[in-house]
């Protein structure tokens, strides 16, 4: 049930994980505990290079997530805070702090809502785009190395990688998991460091 799969040569950290699961409990079906250990520690290094681009911004990578859904709403440029909440995966407090700091740096603006008396729109400056624009060229990687693994993969890898992954979010989409998500926010129990 924890054989290695064809073509895969090398140990990681999760075939050691597991090696020691199955020194406690043999016979038991690991592999999709291995597969949520792997997605888990490839995001963290994933994460480690998006902070460091946001770092040189003088940004979080959340502050960077903002930007970026709003550079992606063109024309308008211009999003809701529930649309932000959803595209950036945030709890609104950490949100707002986000947004009242990118504000302060020019590179947002909030203005009323004209489809909603009570709401308000979050736009991204000129500022705001020339920043975004040349931090991340859309639909690019960077030059980090652990944004650089990817390649090490060919492309048939890559695209296996991404309909299973599709699959997955399908999935944990369809179930509310960011609603639940959501609520863990809310809560406080967060397991990502806010800002």
């Amino acid at each position: 049930m924890n054989a290695m799969p064809a073509g895969r040569q090398g140990r990681d950290f999760v075939d050691r994980m597991l090696d020691e699961i199955h020194a406690q409990t043999p016979g038991i079906d690991t592999r999709p505990m291995a597969a949520i250990s792997r997605i888990l520690r490839a995001a963290m290094f994933f994460q480690a290079a998006m902070n460091r681009i946001a770092g040189r911004a003088g940004l979080t990578y959340r502050e960077l997530l903002l930007l970026a859904a709003l550079r992606r709403a063109a024309p308008s440029f211009c999003l809701n805070p529930g649309q932000l909440l959803k595209e950036c995966f945030a709890p609104s407090s950490t949100m707002t702090r986000q947004l009242d700091h990118l504000a302060s740096l020019g590179l947002v603006e909030r203005k009323p809502d004209p489809n909603d008396r009570r709401g308000v729109l979050v736009r991204l400056t000129a500022r705001g785009k020339r920043l975004i624009d040349s931090t991340l060229t859309l639909g690019v990687l960077g030059d980090e190395r652990e944004l650089q693994a990817i390649y090490k993969l060919s492309p048939e890898q890559i695209e296996t990688l991404n309909g299973t992954l599709h699959e997955l979010l399908l999935v944990l989409e369809a179930e509310g998991a960011d609603q639940f998500v959501g609520m863990l926010f809310v809560k406080g129990q967060s397991p990502m460091a806010a800002r």
